[in-house]
């Protein structure tokens, strides 16, 4: 997983996360609404669309706890579940 930096426009802020799926070369790209800092504690939504253009488009959980742990909540899809990674972007989580 890896993040952008923080973009704003008026009072609106957000990173674009970036996952890639190591087995099968897939890569989905979602809006972090609040960016991870908006969502320190609490699960924010975010939708990731495959890219380019497949027909995937799964809806997950993410958020980061206040030791600075990064977690997403796959909510099955990808066949996944809660996974997090530690430490700085990019990482690689354990799901």
């Amino acid at each position: 997983m890896d993040a952008s930096g923080y973009k704003t426009y008026a009072d609106w802020t957000w990173q674009i996360i970036t996952l890639t799926d190591y087995y099968t070369g897939s890569v989905y790209q979602g809006q972090l609404n609040g960016g991870f800092d908006g969502c320190v504690g609490r699960p924010c939504q975010v939708q990731f669309f495959e890219v380019p253009g497949a027909a995937y488009n799964p809806i997950v959980n993410m958020w980061r706890t206040d030791d600075g742990c990064h977690n997403i909540d796959f909510l099955g899809a990808l066949d996944a579940h809660h996974g997090y990674c530690c430490g700085p972007l990019p990482c690689d989580f354990t799901a």
